[in-house]
């Protein structure tokens, strides 16, 4: 992995290392689940100042004279929206790798010790 670690890195690392068929240790995957644990948080901050920008759009609208039905339909159509929904999605990558890499890290130690 890289000097700075971030959860960028983190990903592409073990998308390249499985990607290649390489064996990750035990310990390196709980490692792994240690840090996205910790580096989740700065994506949630991430969310959350996207939802914030959103909401802030539908509300100048309403402000404006649109209903909130149109507010919301023309804040969801725009980029700052899709940042959303794309931040929202990594979490919930993110989230399922630390469930799977504890998995693994149970798994391969198992293997490791022949039972």
């Amino acid at each position: 992995m890289e000097n700075e670690r971030t959860i960028t890195s983190l990903m592409s690392y073990f998308h390249e290392s499985v990607k290649n068929k390489e064996v990750i240790p035990p310990g390196q995957w709980i490692e792994a689940a240690q840090y996205a644990n910790v580096l989740v948080g700065d994506e949630h901050d991430k969310l959350w100042e996207l939802h914030q920008q959103v909401s802030q759009r539908q509300v100048e609208l309403i402000q404006e004279g649109k209903s909130a039905t149109q507010a919301k339909m023309i804040a969801e159509s725009t980029d700052g929206y899709k940042a959303y929904r794309v931040q929202k999605a990594k979490i919930g990558q993110i989230e399922e790798f630390i469930r799977i890499a504890k998995i693994q890290a149970r798994l391969k130690d198992e293997e490791y010790k022949g039972y």
